[in-house]
């Protein structure tokens, strides 16, 4: 797709709230299938009303989902374990007793709420066993429109003012994230766009067509991952 027209929908998944942009969800599976198949054990460890637990669950694997809510969770499919990231010993002691379980570790739209994002790499790769995969997401700074922003207001896309509002304060680069989780020891590291930010996405006469307008020209000349509304990052522990 090279365009989007319109507004995005709030998606869902078996009657729950896709908590992601446009399609995410089901990169995240396709990826998943290409790189550790079910069946497979899996720790969404941030998942929200468990949309995409059920959807992995759907597909074959079993899947352990964390969270700081319990009543906010809503996926029948996949076992839930409650755990208040607010609380470092807590997390501390799950990671601890979680060392080396799972095959699939997934980070989905986290790390930009934690004020230790090398840290937090290093605790989930902990918890995978040996051959097993990392599969982290968060906003693409780096993406034409986020360049757009940066340009004019000094404040990359998705970290404003506003965002505090809802716990983001960790803004991570695609050079960045994929040297954390090479230096966490991850082998075939690979960060790739995602989500849903394709060259022409007009939501409307806004900023968003003004972005539109002034970034077109200058795209032949941008490097790195200019597209996508997030990115995505895959490493495998050895």
């Amino acid at each position: 797709m090279i365009y989007h027209f319109g507004q995005k929908k709030l998606d869902h998944y078996k009657g729950l709230i896709i908590k992601a942009d446009m399609h995410l969800h089901t990169q995240i599976a396709a990826r998943l299938a290409q790189l550790q198949p079910a069946p497979a054990q899996v720790l969404d460890f941030g998942a929200g009303e468990g949309a995409l637990s059920y959807r992995l669950a759907d597909a074959g694997y079993d899947v352990t989902a964390v969270d700081i809510d319990e009543k906010s969770y809503k996926c029948p499919a996949a076992r839930f374990v409650p755990l208040d990231f607010n609380d470092k010993a807590a997390v501390d002691a799950f990671v601890a007793t979680h060392q080396n379980q799972f095959d699939v570790v997934l980070g989905i739209e986290v790390i930009e709420h934690i004020e230790s994002p090398w840290e937090y790499v290093r605790s989930l790769t902990s918890m995978l066993r040996p051959g097993g995969i990392i599969l982290i997401t968060t906003p693409n700074i780096t993406s034409w429109m986020s360049r757009f922003r940066f340009l004019f207001w000094g404040r990359f896309q998705h970290f404003g003012e506003a965002q505090l509002s809802y716990g983001h304060i960790a803004p991570i680069s695609p050079w960045e994230l994929e040297l954390v989780l090479k230096r966490s020891n991850l082998k075939e590291v690979a960060v790739t766009s995602a989500g849903t930010l394709p060259p022409i996405f007009i939501t409307g006469f806004d900023l968003g067509l003004l972005a539109n307008l002034f970034m077109l020209p200058f795209r032949p000349f941008m490097k790195g991952l200019v597209d996508g509304w997030c990115i995505m990052a895959t490493g495998r522990k050895p």
